[in-house]
């Protein structure tokens, strides 16, 4: 398929002309960089005169111009979003050839591929006079990792894992709450029943819209260090949700039907080879202060070769325990000090007998297609890579995935 045509746009402004307090240039830029432009340049001129012949005499009226090259397919779909900002401006439009330079890299998305392509429609949001115990619900049961926050239909803030740590003074992973006794939990959320959704919610809206190309998503969500962003419509209502998940279905399809630009790059390039692991015959109590602090709360054991023999879960390891060493787990998951081995249990027992069996490993030179299917399958945050003598190298995870998927754009 050939490349569409690429054009040019001027928008000829007037220094002094702004909009809801900002000059106009920016707006315009914003606009466009929101919507997925490829890119743009503002241009000072010394001086000039329009239809009315006037000559703007003081610099706040200089002459600003906007060129913006792209290609003609965007330029049509985007052009018509900036009438309601530049008013009667002259706007010229004219074909370019491009000597030197790369409008948009090759990679596994599309340069057409919008957010509205990937998004999930179907999200839950909170109201902002909601009750925090509402907003654990879908964190609990795993629907979200990023709750958006609403009055009135539209959104005022998001809620993620961050939040109800930092804000909430949660420490207790949301997943976690579901197994404990009605007395663990009533001891732990008792004290938050006062707080609501909005008194916690980050208001710094971090949201991207669905008019926006996937590649520039995806860096918005790496910069905020966030797994899932919501997708605003022009009036500031959810419009659905957009992360790592739906990235990871868009590549394994890809993947699955031959289409594998940027996928072959090995996981052994990306991967993270410094990571946490327990190996087995461990003592429990030095694993636990090792997982209460691991992302996950999960940890791939080894044996004394290095093979991957299972995976010790916090979980699995709690609902096995009774009493006063449920207890102390506890207070430590709770601890804003790093909890010493001496302060947990199973100082003389193994952590043999809770663990549960390995996950499947990725071999280290598997392509990150084969990786991003591999963890849609089992539904998991990240998997063991192996080297060729089956051996723990490292760790493959969705949000490395994702960034190595941008880079390779």
């Amino acid at each position: 398929m050939a490349e569409p045509t690429v054009q040019r746009v001027r928008i000829y402004l007037n220094g002094e002309d702004s909009v809801n307090g900002q000059p106009l240039y920016k707006a315009v830029i914003d606009e466009l960089r929101q919507s997925g432009a490829t890119g743009t340049t503002v241009l000072l001129a010394l001086t000039g005169f329009g239809p009315r012949r006037q000559m703007l005499a003081d610099a706040m009226r200089q002459p600003v111009v906007i060129e913006w090259v792209d290609n003609a397919t965007r330029i049509q779909r985007l052009l018509p979003l900036l009438s309601r900002l530049i008013g009667d401006a002259l706007v010229t439009l004219e074909p370019v050839t491009i000597v030197q330079g790369v409008l948009r890299p090759t990679g596994p998305f599309r340069t057409t591929q919008l957010v509205a392509d990937l998004m999930q429609a179907d999200s839950p949001v909170i109201d902002a006079a909601a009750p925090l115990l509402d907003v654990l619900e879908p964190f609990v049961t795993g629907r979200v990792e990023v709750l958006a926050v609403v009055e009135h239909d539209t959104v005022i803030g998001t809620i993620s894992l961050h939040e109800l740590v930092w804000r909430a003074g949660l420490r207790v992973p949301p997943y976690l709450l579901s197994m404990l006794e009605p007395a663990e939990r009533a001891a732990i959320l008792t004290p938050l029943q006062a707080v609501t959704a909005g008194a916690i919610a980050n208001r710094e809206i971090r949201g991207v819209h669905a008019t926006m190309p996937i590649t520039q998503a995806l860096t918005r969500m790496i910069e905020w260090g966030y797994n899932q962003l919501p997708v605003l419509d022009p009036l500031g209502r959810l419009a659905g949700m957009f992360g790592q998940h739906e990235v990871l279905q868009a590549v394994a399809h890809q993947s699955e039907s031959g289409d594998a630009a940027g996928l072959g790059v090995q996981v052994g390039m990306v991967m993270q080879a410094a990571t946490a692991r327990a190996t087995l015959g461990q003592s429990l109590a030095t694993a636990l202060a090792l997982l209460i602090t691991t992302p996950g709360q999960s940890l791939f054991v080894v044996d004394g070769d290095g093979h991957v023999v299972g995976i010790l879960r916090l979980s699995k390891v709690l609902s096995n325990l009774q009493d006063d060493e449920r207890t102390s787990v506890l207070t430590a998951l709770q601890s804003t000090q790093r909890v010493q081995p001496t302060a947990l249990p199973g100082a003389r027992r193994t952590i043999d007998a809770f663990l549960e069996p390995p996950p499947p490993v990725l071999a280290i030179n598997a392509s990150l297609g084969v990786a991003a299917r591999q963890l849609l399958m089992i539904n998991t945050e990240r998997l063991p890579v192996v080297d060729s003598e089956g051996r723990l190298s490292g760790i493959i995870a969705r949000g490395a995935l994702v960034r190595a998927l941008l880079q390779h754009e």
